[in-house]
């Protein structure tokens, strides 16, 4: 399955690192610091299928043909011994893309976040047929300039108060604003002044742009199933246990046959979110058959209330045909109309017989006079619209609730077998593991120290350098004599920009 990895890391030379150095390591080739004549050769090193330099459009184009010319330049502009050469980001690429792919995404990744906003990116790709195919990509901290030359990376500007005036600097000790006397300009007063960056690069916020840009960049091309995420299973909202970075040395000792204390954390790890996904599956089925009777009875419900509204619409048309009827006026009764007052008579009683249904049935719903009962009735139908609202939410979970099910099922048949009963205390064991482990790792810790001390006591006898063969040797003075020509004419090119010191620089 595919998995997401993205590290950022600063290449400074207060460690001790060379910019020249990790550019020959991770493209696999064999690049010279022209400062100090060292040689750094890789190209024996397995595992490295594609580099490439890519550039911004005011880059001096000869960066992109000789990967040693622009590191050197960096190094050359550099000149503080604890300076920051380059910034590396390290990503893991899918297994599910084909090579072309790979370099695809990555070169699209890389033009897009990084070339573009102005730097210079020196990428190599790393596969060992072990499963672990990633990219190395080496930036450089200084944008470039439209005449080609290095830009800076800040600026110093006054500081300034509310209103917009330079704030002096004040000296502790009189009181007054410094001064400083400048030869041919007389005396200058000294502002409070602070460092502003030449641009956003160094922010945090652009850790998690760049970081959320890779997962988007892989997305692009995986199908939903396989979708990866920058983010942390705390922030994705996942009930999961996060495994951990296993690395090169504790996959060797599995391959050796040895247990790996990183290894087997992940392998408890994984056991637990497995029996954590089978319950997450279980609660979705359930959670899917709750939600389907809800609906089922939602409908009941709508159903014999639009029955009973059709009812109580009924009872209160005849009650108001009843009470129009009564409210005509009585005719004054003569002796030769008894025809037509038997007749008014047998209207009236009807109108009565309809009128006390109408309010018996009005009774029943709890209503005593017709206002009651059209408010009874209005409130009905307001009941019947919320009902309604709430089914078609219903549907819409039941139907995301469908479409997540395969999904959950898939992945939990990627898992390994389901967890034995044994694994219910797996936390616990988890931690008893781990507290030993680190136990174990403390005692071989002091004797490995006891060990380096006696032998540090100890006389090592110096051994003669063997002697290669005359080939050989011929060999390795050419190749010799050949950076040494190189470097003495890059030189001579560059003498007038040569860096003003390395004193301080480890190499």
């Amino acid at each position: 399955m595919a998995i997401y990895h993205c590290s950022i890391k600063i290449i400074s030379r207060s460690k001790g690192r060379s910019a020249v150095a990790c550019a020959a390591y991770r493209s696999g080739t064999k690049l010279t610091d022209l400062a100090t004549g060292k040689v750094f050769d890789y190209s024996n090193k397995p595992g490295v299928a594609f580099s490439e330099v890519l550039l911004p459009e005011n880059a001096p184009a000869v960066f992109a043909v000789d990967r040693n010319i622009l590191w050197d330049a960096v190094e050359r502009k550099e000149t503080h011994s604890a300076a920051q050469l380059a910034r590396e980001v390290e990503v893991a690429l899918p297994c599910e893309f084909t090579r072309q792919e790979q370099i695809d995404t990555v070169r699209e990744y890389v033009m897009k976040n990084f070339v573009r906003e102005g730097m210079c990116a020196d990428w190599a790709l790393h596969d060992k047929g072990d499963g672990n195919p990633h990219a190395h990509i080496m930036l450089t901290m200084r944008a470039i300039k439209p005449n080609g030359r290095w830009a800076e990376k800040s600026r110093t500007i006054y500081k300034l108060d509310p209103n917009g005036q330079k704030i002096p600097l004040i000296d502790s000790e009189t009181g007054e604003q410094k001064v400083r006397v400048r030869k041919g300009k007389g005396v200058e007063k000294l502002w409070q002044t602070e460092k502003v960056p030449a641009n956003d690069w160094n922010d945090r916020s652009k850790a998690e742009e760049w970081r959320a840009a890779w997962a988007a960049e892989c997305n692009r091309r995986l199908d939903r199933q396989h979708q990866i995420d920058h983010r942390s299973y705390a922030r994705q909202a996942v009930e999961q246990e996060p495994t951990i970075h296993e690395g090169y040395a504790a996959r060797k000792m599995e391959r050796e046959g040895r247990v790996s204390d990183r290894c087997e954390i992940n392998r408890e790890t994984k056991a637990l979110n497995e029996q954590y996904s089978r319950s997450l599956e279980v609660a979705n089925g359930e959670l899917y058959n709750a939600t389907s009777e809800r609906l089922r009875l939602y409908r009941d419900v709508i159903r014999d209330l639009e029955s009973e509204s059709k009812e109580l619409s009924g009872a209160i048309q005849q009650a108001e045909d009843a009470e129009r009827v009564l409210a005509a006026p009585v005719e004054r009764c003569k002796p030769w109309e008894r025809a037509k007052r038997k007749e008014q008579a047998e209207q009236r009683e009807n109108a009565l017989q309809k009128r006390t249904e109408a309010f018996a049935a009005l009774y029943e719903f709890g209503c005593a006079t017709i206002e009651a009962a059209k408010s009874l009735l209005q409130s009905i139908l307001q009941r019947i619209r919320q009902l309604r609202q709430e089914q078609a939410e219903l549907r819409a979970d039941l139907e995301r609730l469908g479409e997540e099910l395969p999904i959950v099922k898939h992945a939990s048949d990627l898992l390994q077998p389901a967890a034995s009963a044994e694994q219910i205390g797996v936390r616990e064991r988890l931690q008893a593991i781990r507290q030993q482990r680190e136990a174990e790792r403390k005692a071989h810790a002091e004797w490995v120290e006891q060990q380096r001390r006696a032998n540090m006591q100890r006389e090592q006898p110096e051994r003669s350098p063997q002697e290669p063969p005359d080939d050989a040797a011929a060999q390795q003075e050419q190749k010799v004599r050949s950076v040494a020509d190189y470097a003495a004419k890059y030189r001579a090119q560059n003498k007038n920009n040569a860096p003003k010191h390395h004193r301080g620089r480890s190499r």
